[in-house]
């Protein structure tokens, strides 16, 4: 007896103690699955020193949030009238009622300059004539209404707070609520609203959609095993899987985020496979067997080769460890153990279970699935040389692909057109122009009140607004020149040269009780505030956009200016996210093969399973390249889920080529016997998620779609790849290396 059978044994001879042990687990399991919410804020991305982070924070003590809801209100006949500003008015008061609201930005507060020399004075807009008399003066209201007055913005800041990802969506729910009271057609646009809004379609197309995926995977399942009863086994085994992760997952302190949340879904992959592997191992037994018997062989004969792959894939998810984002790590460590716990799940219950006839699959020997698994693979086996062009044209075509791929993330363009969200965002844009907030912080270590550098970001921002993507920019030079303007009687005002008159302008700003100082300088006053009306974009837009307008400034020597605020870590965040991925993968690949070389002490079988497992990953990214699908948050880790079941198969084909080699047939005799072994349960499975998961292209939001499409591809590719590129290679090299599996017995095997 083998040591996989001996295992076996052991499983079936404690029982008892097994299954009291998995059901203590799963209970303690549940209770830390419990714990597990949802968490995407900033700090889960960076280390806790991060350069980035430390900077962000600090942005965030001294200026306030700049995490901001805009509001719009829009009026086809022009906002500036006095039932316009009374509805702007009334935004504004049902804004600030809000709690989780810090402060509100509107026609109705905003602190304008007016009156002249001998009368000036800060305060809000009174009424219609004199919004119009300033809307041509006062810069504060470029920010604060469209050119052609005809829509108005209201800016709602969020509170500083440690779980404002926790509380984000209840705060903009209650504000959508209080506006919606008082103004129907108000349009909702920011950051925080395009994640609140990705949050509540995500959650249902959890009920929805990836519900109806899994039931659709159930009964696929269920139309190739023949049975129910089967198909509740794999569902059980796959379910304590996922339990037991979520629950090591809850239990150590961990939410769940846009990377993570891949987890369950992995599991469910591996553990089917394994699972899969096992039952229809023991079905393929000779039913006259005592069930004991046919346990012992079906499931030994997979056993080392399901948790070498285990073990391998497991390396190579740890290899994501090495990453510098606490996020990517956590990932590889408990994608890691999940592929380990449900492996263990797949053996205790597999084969405790598998002993009663009615939970084994129906094989149908001579079906029409393994008439199409055996054709596929005589197909390579009598044309191996046509199959491999074949094949590597499809490769080209893939590598072409990749290179069309944009390494980019798009928040936003996550929701459909049709979505509220979108619409809005869309409508604002539409009607007032770019209106995101972009933060630049100027320092300078004379003080940010020096006239020499109020004169240069006045330069700056003057250099800013000729750009066609910015509608707007506000800082504390804008005040000087506005109140130098009023003082000065000129049409148009200047910051003085003079340190003096500076001081005496702010002085006056200070003095009124309206004007907030704490806006636009650091309680150090050495560091001022610039804020730019940008376009909704992409990382890689707002990045490149970030870089253009930086480089326009001209500051005197000493000054620095730098990005600050949310958008320029949301940059580096999906930066960051894609090259670890890809950079952890690079590295995972290598440690795959070369455990796979262990596995079978054959360089050749290690260099066989490349090709296999190279050509999925390379179809599926050559399709998002071809298709125009952005590599991002919600797909760069399909290459690490396409890698591990690949390899699943992949080596479940190689372990049983081995052992039917050693019976000296001939080729292609030896790969008849190994598809019809192994072929089917290869091909139930990919059949059955590949089915499944093409369901999630009718999400509501696209990174589910594309991801659920991209998988179902991935899957199909895979198996291609196993039953004709695997056996074509194996029959063109199977004379240089004729005689090698008998040298060397594979892991698992004794010495003959």
């Amino acid at each position: 007896m083998n040591d996989a059978k001996q295992w076996v044994d052991r499983v079936v001879k404690h029982r008892t103690p097994l299954l009291v042990l998995v059901a203590i687990v799963t209970v303690l399991s549940v209770l830390g699955a419990l714990r597990v919410g949802v968490d995407n804020a900033v700090e889960i991305w960076f280390p806790a020193d991060d350069p980035a982070l430390v900077e962000y924070q600090s942005f965030l003590a001294t200026f306030g949030n700049d995490e901001v809801v805009v509001i719009g209100v829009h009026s086809d006949g022009g906002i500036l009238t006095d039932e316009g500003l009374r509805r702007v008015r009334a935004v504004a008061d049902a804004a600030k009622g809000v709690e989780g609201i810090a402060s509100v930005r509107s026609l109705a507060d905003e602190a304008l300059v007016r009156g002249g020399p001998a009368s000036l004075h800060l305060a809000p807009v009174v009424d219609a004539k004199e919004a119009r008399l300033l809307s041509g003066t006062d810069p504060a209201l470029a920010s604060l209404v469209s050119a052609d007055q005809s829509t108005a913005l209201v800016f709602a800041q969020m509170d500083v707070t440690d779980d404002i990802d926790a509380r984000r969506d209840g705060v903009l729910a209650l504000l959508q609520s209080a506006v919606r009271a008082v103004e129907k057609d108000a349009s909702f646009a920011g950051i925080g609203v395009i994640y609140a809004a990705l949050n509540q379609a995500s959650t249902r197309d959890a009920a929805g959609v990836i519900g109806a995926s899994y039931l659709l995977i159930l009964v696929l399942l269920r139309a190739f095993v023949g049975r129910w009863r089967p198909v509740f086994l794999v569902l059980a085994v796959v379910g304590l899987g996922a339990v037991w992760l979520m629950g090591m997952y809850g239990a150590s302190g961990r939410n769940i985020n846009m990377v993570t949340m891949v987890m369950p879904t992995l599991v469910l992959v591996i553990g089917v496979s394994d699972c899969v592997h096992m039952l229809v191992h023991v079905a393929a037994q000779p039913a006259d067997l005592p069930p004991l018997e046919r346990v012992r062989n079906g499931v030994g004969a997979v056993l080392w080769p399901c948790l070498f792959n285990t073990l391998t894939t497991a390396m190579g998810f740890l290899a994501l460890a090495s990453a510098s984002m606490p996020v990517i790590q956590d990932l590889g460590m408990f994608c890691a153990l999940g592929l380990v716990v449900a492996f263990v799940g797949s053996l205790v219950v597999c084969s405790l279970f598998a002993m009663v006839p009615a939970n084994l699959p129906i094989l149908r020997e001579g079906g029409r699935l393994q008439r199409c698994v055996d054709g596929l693979a005589r197909l390579a086996t009598t044309k191996p040389v046509p199959v491999l062009v074949v094949a590597s044209a499809v490769g080209l075509a893939a590598t072409l692909g990749l290179t069309r791929v944009e390494v980019d993330t798009y928040s936003i363009d996550f929701l459909y057109a049709d979505h509220p969200a979108r619409i809005d965002s869309d409508r604002i844009e539409a009607d007032f122009g770019p209106y995101t907030p972009l933060e630049f912080v100027v320092h300078h270590p004379s003080g940010a009140r020096d006239s020499a550098l109020l004169s240069a970001v006045a330069e700056w921002q003057d250099a800013m607004e000729s750009d066609p993507n910015v509608s707007w920019t506000l800082s504390l030079a804008d005040v000087v020149q506005n109140l130098d303007r009023v003082l000065g009687g000129r049409e148009q005002g200047r910051v003085p040269d003079d340190q003096a008159s500076v001081e005496q302008l702010l002085f006056l700003f200070e003095a009124d009780g309206d004007a907030e100082m704490g806006r636009f300088l650091d309680p150090t006053e050495t560091e001022t505030r610039v804020t730019v009306g940008v376009p909704m974009s992409s990382a890689q837009e707002f990045g490149v956009l970030i870089e253009r307008l930086t480089a326009m400034a001209s500051l005197p020597p000493g000054a620095t200016v730098r990005p600050a605020g949310y958008i320029p870590l949301y940059v580096q965040i999906m930066d960051r996210i894609v090259s670890s991925q890809t950079s952890s993968f690079a590295l995972a690949f290598a440690v795959i093969f070369a455990l796979i070389g262990l596995l079978f002490r054959s360089v050749r079988m290690a260099v066989l399973a490349v090709p296999a497992n190279l050509l999925p990953v390379l179809i599926t990214l050559g399709f998002m390249g071809w298709v125009g699908i952005r590599l991002d948050v919600a797909t760069v880790t399909i290459a690490a889920i396409v890698l591990g079941l690949v390899v699943d198969d992949t080596t479940q084909f190689l372990y049983r080529y081995r052992q039917v080699e050693k019976t000296g047939r001939s080729m292609a005799s030896v790969v008849d016997e190994t598809v019809r072994t192994v072929g089917r349960p290869m091909f139930i499975t990919t059949a059955v998620l590949a089915g499944g998961f093409s369901v999630l292209g009718f999400a509501a939001i696209k990174s589910v779609a594309y991801f659920g499409g991209l998988l179902a591809i991935a899957l199909v590719s895979a198996l291609l790849a196993d039953l004709l590129v695997v056996p074509a290679l194996l029959v063109l090299t199977a004379e240089r290396f004729e005689g090698e599996g008998f040298k060397t017995p594979m892991v698992g095997e004794s010495e003959e």
